[in-house]
Formats: structure tokens, C-alpha cells, sequence
């Protein structure tokens, strides 16, 4: 019974779970390449101390089964191995910065710490930031009903009249994703169902707010204490900036926060990213042997189509989370209140905002492709910005923020968080 609620109550930060790989039993990177395969690249020169160590052997925990030698990582929310990870921390103490594994398993190259990565739904701390930019320069207010920019799209809902601009930053709107899903006629469910053809197709915003409409409202807009994260929310802000802005949503990003904050190796991509890009081999899950690297972009547009590295993530999450990028202290204030007070999946120590994550301490996302997981935190009190992240749709670097916030002495574990949840805590209570 607990294994059956720890699986259906795992906290991730989605762009879609795929199953389709289940019964495949999973390997680690080693045995597919090899003992080199699990080098460290190390861009910093940190002395080896019990910190260090710990945080290297979190690097091959990543990538290896579990052994004697190399202990499960984490109970609550236990992933297969990736075939390559990299944990980037920053702070006051000094720079870790690391990678394990291969960027490819075909030539079984090492992967490269400073190689650009899909960031998923990290891109949504991108859109939330310019919807926050427009409220301060009057073109806009999150109190605002989203018929009013988008009368067609939120007529495909009955009850979507109630829908505000705050609904779609927070989850709160109760909107079914089109990726979260296992509805045979949206794309998610198309990927559950192993139909991997649709990984090229490219679609329109439009169409994806369709495809999600052919399921109805998950509960009623703004109920208290209900939330479900939604894809399509974050589709509907970007058709809102594109609105009120005249620019594409590409552009409007681009202008507002990548120039700047001179995030020279940032960018939202509008279909298939550049080869010079330079980015790894994407898989699955492990085994490895659905590789996808050819995914479209365009299929999460404002909900996920940039790709970034771990510094200019560090940059971005500094100023997000600091007010750089609004004029107002109330602005940073709003997008900082806890989204769904009350919803029993959440608590003290982990909980959604608008645009962002509350991590025990640590400010940020997550962002979960077809090809990558990652992890993002920046934590004030500390001045410590943590980035991880991994060549596999499924990876520990998904909650990767509690795994090393709690190497360095600043997070509980996730494990400690998990069995802390209100609904957790009852399932387990009544199981027993």
C-alpha cells in the first residue's frame, strides 16, 4: 500500500509523465559505456572535502543503479538511472560544478558541464515574469477575467468565465492539460500510448488550447484549497502577452528578460532548436531506447520551449526572485504568495506560487521534457543557486533543489517533505 501512494502522490514539476517504458527494466550508464562513462568533469576547483565527496557520489547516484557502494538517493519518488547529470551550485562558500555520464549513447561521450539544456517548464518563470511586467506598466492586471483577451479559447469550457489571469500563473484555473494527460485525443495521451510519430509535429498555440478543451474543467476556477498544474494555463499567458504586447511571444521574452539580463546563452526556441546549439542526445527513460532528441518545441511554447545553462539560470533566478525585474516591491510580493493555501499534496515546505516553487527555503521550478529533468532553486538567506539536471525525461535531478540543499546542510530531505504532506500522511496513517 505505501509504495502505491508514494507513486501516485510524486511531486514533479511535468511537462508530461510518459509510462510507455515501464516494463523495461533499467540500466545504469556504465553498463552501456563503461567505466568511463562515470568521470567526473569538474569546471571548478574545489578542495575534496566531506561536502565535495558527498555531492560526487550524488553524481553517480544519478546515473547507476543502486549498490552497495552507491545507495538509493531517495525512497519518496525513486527514478532510474539517467545517462548523464550535472549539478551546478553557486554561492558565497565557492562554485561546485560537475557533469557525470555521456551527452550520447552511441559514441558514449562524456557530457560537457557548460552544455545547454531543454530547461521544460522553467521557461513558465519567464512567461510569469513579462505577465507581471505588463500588470506594473497598466497594460494588463492579473485580477483580470481571461475572456476578455481570449473570448474563444475560454468558451470551450463551461464554467471557464470565471477564469482571471492569477488563476492561469497559479494552477489554480482548474484547466486540463493537454501533456498531462492520458486522454487518447490529446498529445499527452498520444505519448502515453507510445505513439512516438507525434514527437516532430509541430502545432499552433491555438491547438493546443483546443486539445485540451476536449476534456472538461478539472473543479471549479479558484476553489479554495484546489490546484492542478495545467500546460495549458501557461499556453493561454503566452496568447496573452502576443496580445497585448503586438509582438510574438518569442520576441517579448526575448526583449524583456533575456537581453536584459544579458543571458547571452538563453533562448526560447520556436520549433527544433540549432544544431549549433551543441545540446546532448535526449532519451526517454532507461534503458534508453526511445531517444527524443528530435522533439518539437513547439508543442510547449510559452510553457516550456527555451533552452539555457546552469549560469545563466543562475543569473535569471537571482533577478527573478530578487525584483530586479519589476519596479515595484509588491509586484515580487504577489508572484511570491502561496498559490493554493490548504491543497493536502502541499506544505510548509513545498508549495506552488505564481511562476515558481517554495522549496523549504529555496525559490524556483522544475522542468520535465520528453528528453531532460531538471531542477531549479535559488535561496536568498544563503545567496546559494542550485541547478541540476539530466539527459532523461525521467531522472533524480527532478527534485534534485531537496537532494543537494540537503548535502549542503540547508534543505530537510525530500523524503522527510514527502511523508509530511497532509494527503500522504493521511494515506499512510489509514493504511496502517
Amino acid at each position: 500500500m505505501k509504495r502505491a501512494i508514494l507513486a501516485m502522490l510524486i511531486l514533479a514539476f511535468p511537462l508530461v509523465m510518459v509510462t510507455a517504458q515501464e516494463a523495461a527494466e533499467s540500466i545504469g550508464i556504465d553498463t552501456l559505456c563503461g567505466e568511463n562513462a562515470l568521470t567526473i568533469t569538474a569546471l571548478d576547483e574545489l578542495p575534496e572535502d566531506a561536502t565535495t565527496q558527498a555531492l560526487d557520489l550524488m553524481l553517480n547516484q544519478m546515473v547507476m543503479l543502486p549498490s552497495d557502494t552507491v545507495p538509493l538517493l531517495s525512497a519518496a519518488g525513486s527514478k532510474p538511472p539517467a545517462p548523464g547529470a550535472v549539478i551546478f551550485i553557486d554561492s558565497p562558500e565557492g562554485r561546485y560544478y560537475r557533469a557525470i555520464g555521456v551527452s550520447d549513447i552511441g559514441s558514449c561521450a562524456l557530457l560537457d558541464p557548460e552544455t545547454p539544456f531543454p530547461i521544460g517548464s522553467n521557461t513558465k518563470m519567464f512567461t510569469a515574469a513579462v505577465i507581471y511586467q505588463l500588470q506594473e506598466e497598466g497594460l494588463l492586471s492579473t485580477s483580470d477575467l481571461v475572456s476578455q483577451y481570449l473570448p474563444d479559447e475560454i468558451a470551450l469550457w463551461d464554467g471557464g468565465e470565471a477564469i482571471t489571469i492569477d488563476m492561469l500563473l497559479s494552477h489554480t484555473s482548474g484547466l486540463p492539460d493537454y501533456l498531462n494527460s492520458q486522454d487518447p485525443r490529446t498529445l499527452g495521451g498520444r505519448y502515453e500510448a507510445g505513439d512516438w510519430s507525434a514527437l516532430t509535429e509541430a502545432f499552433t498555440s491555438e491547438e493546443l488550447v483546443a486539445m485540451a478543451a476536449v476534456q472538461p474543467l478539472l473543479f471549479e476556477s479558484g476553489t479554495p484549497a484546489q490546484w492542478a498544474y495545467s500546460n495549458t494555463g501557461y499556453i493561454m499567458l503566452g496568447q496573452i502577452i502576443e496580445q497585448v504586447t503586438g509582438q510574438s511571444y518569442i520576441n517579448a521574452v526575448t526583449e524583456r528578460i533575456i537581453n536584459r539580463l544579458g543571458l547571452a546563452h538563453t533562448v526560447l526556441v520556436e520549433d527544433f532548436p540549432s544544431a549549433e546549439l551543441g545540446l546532448a542526445r535526449q532519451y526517454l527513460v532507461s534503458p534508453f531506447t526511445i531517444d527524443t532528441s528530435g522533439w518539437n518545441f513547439s508543442q510547449a511554447w510559452s510553457a516550456g520551449n527555451a533552452i539555457s545553462t546552469p549560469e545563466d539560470m543562475a543569473v535569471f533566478l537571482r533577478a527573478y526572485y530578487s525584483g530586479t525585474l519589476y519596479q515595484h516591491p509588491e509586484t515580487l510580493a504577489a508572484m511570491m504568495t502561496r498559490a493554493a493555501p490548504g491543497y493536502n499534496a502541499e506544505s510548509d515546505d513545498f508549495y506552488y506560487m505564481h511562476g515558481g516553487y517554495y522549496k523549504a527555503g529555496f525559490l524556483g521550478h522544475g522542468g520535465q521534457t520528453l528528453g531532460t529533468e531538471s531542477d531549479l532553486g535559488y535561496h536568498p538567506q544563503t545567496d546559494t543557486v542550485i541547478v541540476t539536471w539530466a539527459n532523461s525525461s525521467e531522472a533524480f535531478t527532478g527534485l534534485g533543489v531537496f537532494h543537494i540543499g540537503h548535502v549542503l546542510g540547508i534543505t530537510p530531505t525530500w523524503d522527510s517533505v514527502f511523508i509530511s504532506l497532509p494527503a500522504v500522511a493521511q494515506q499512510l496513517s489509514g493504511s496502517q
